[in-house]
């Protein structure tokens, strides 16, 4: 065996078929932006703004306003507290909860315990999403995420978003359970850039109108309230009708 080895020829290795080093390579200068471009993308930009900031602007000015008209109602309702409606079970054991929390970190720890987790305040959106639910089987399990956006009495508003485990029952049926995991202040024009603005609005509404939950006799001032929120959201509604039209007439849209 050793003589043959001793025969085999060496492994020549060919110098041609090798890769350039970054070293060695031609150096790449990217051309130099054409002025043109840069002028259209600053023009398109320009005409962007106000079907984005400035409509969020206009749109957070008036659910401003609309939180205020319904505001005191707050105090008229038995309201849960924000830990009470963000964590919990359904179906599920409290242990499994504490044990998933367990494995989430510390911030969301302080965060359930932030003080103004203990507040009242009334829900004004939400939305969520059951990942794999689609294609789930009955005793499945998966995982759920969730954005929450509350009222407080004192008129603040806060974003929370949840996360938590679905567990598959039946076609129809999810046990869960749902704690919070991050939180931040917002303020209206925040809020709609979140949630559509007429989900607030519908919410609102019923905070005004709905008695079935009141505890007390209503003020007198809320027939006041009530009329103003009419006329701010009958205004918007006739300024959007008078915008899609606009947009119709300038052949953005067909007719």
């Amino acid at each position: 065996m050793k003589d043959k080895d001793k025969d085999e020829a060496p492994t020549v290795i060919d110098l041609s078929d090798r890769r350039q080093t970054p070293k060695e390579l031609p150096a790449f200068a990217p051309p130099e932006p054409d002025p043109e471009h840069l002028r259209l993308r600053e023009e398109f930009w320009a005409t962007m703004s106000p079907l984005a900031e400035g409509l969020q602007e206009v749109q957070g000015t008036l659910l401003g306003l609309l939180i205020q008209l319904a505001l005191p109602e707050l105090d008229r309702l038995p309201l849960r507290t924000i830990r009470e409606d963000l964590r919990g079970v359904q179906g599920m054991p409290e242990e499994l909860l504490q044990a998933y929390e367990a494995g989430l970190g510390s911030y969301p720890a302080r965060l359930r315990e932030a003080e103004w987790m203990k507040e009242h305040a009334y829900p004004l959106a939400h939305d969520y999403f059951r990942y794999g639910v689609q294609d789930s089987q009955p005793k499945d399990m998966g995982v759920l995420v969730e954005r929450r956006v509350y009222l407080l009495v004192d008129g603040r508003m806060v974003l929370v978003h949840v996360s938590g485990i679905w567990k598959q029952q039946s076609s129809s049926a999810w046990d869960t359970l749902t704690t919070p995991i991050s939180a931040e202040f917002i303020e209206p024009v925040q809020a709609v850039h979140h949630f559509p603005f007429n989900q607030f609005v519908w919410q609102l509404r019923d905070l005004l109108w709905d008695e079935s939950l009141a505890v007390r006799e209503p003020e007198p001032e809320l027939a006041k309230r009530r009329a103003r929120f009419l006329a701010v959201v009958g205004k918007l509604s006739g300024a959007t009708a008078e915008y899609i039209e606009r947009i119709r007439r300038a052949g953005v849209t067909p007719a």
